[in-house]
């Protein structure tokens, strides 16, 4: 897993410091684990990057009046309804010797033979939830599907990995490459071509 540096100020709580943290451009947010609470902001500008991505970063917070940086992951963000501006961030602190639970992107590789066959393609999850020492997280997950034929699918338990767990039903069905209406239509055309053939 990637890191990036967030520098992070001391903050008051309370509606009103808040309020005044917004005016001022600045991101509300708290960091939390076993034994700490730290509320504390940081410009939005360090946040992008971890926010508006698909990708999966640790962040190593450097915060006013803490010697010591802190490995953390982004568990929460809350939004504005209205006009979807953050509102406030809630980091976890990583404890390396515990596992954390994530949800890591797909990356798929390669193309289906089912689809130069004239099948299409199929897959409804972009990310799958995964527990795993901070160590061993992975930053991606790869699905290669390549050899995806007609009718063939892909479900989690054949991402079996044993330095990660991924915390959905084995069953669950994460690609597969299906039948397009041409090719059926084509298909019931000919069955019924010869059948026609067969009562003459």
């Amino acid at each position: 897993m990637k890191y990036v540096n967030i520098y992070g100020n001391k903050r008051n709580i309370g509606k009103k410091a808040v309020r005044f943290i917004r005016i001022s451009g600045k991101i509300p947010c708290i960091l939390y684990g076993k034994n700490i609470n730290i509320p504390f902001s940081i410009l939005l500008e360090s946040l992008k990057k971890i926010v508006y991505t698909t990708e999966i970063y640790g962040v190593i917070l450097k915060i006013e009046g803490y010697d010591q940086s802190i490995n953390a992951i982004r568990k929460e963000i809350q939004f504005d309804p209205v006009n979807n501006k953050i509102l406030h961030v809630d980091f976890y602190k990583i404890d390396q010797s515990k596992p954390i639970i994530l949800e890591i992107p797909i990356k798929t590789v390669g193309r289906p033979i089912g689809v130069e066959k004239g099948g299409v393609y199929d897959s409804s999850i972009r990310k799958l939830k995964v527990k795993a020492n901070p160590y061993h997280m992975p930053e991606s997950i790869e699905l290669n599907i390549n050899s995806l034929d007609i009718g063939d699918r892909i479900i989690a338990e054949d991402l079996y990995n044993d330095q990660y767990t991924i915390l959905h039903p084995s069953h669950t069905l994460i690609a597969r490459v299906k039948s397009s209406r041409t090719i059926i239509k084509g298909s019931q055309e000919e069955e019924n071509q010869e059948e026609k053939e067969n009562k003459k």
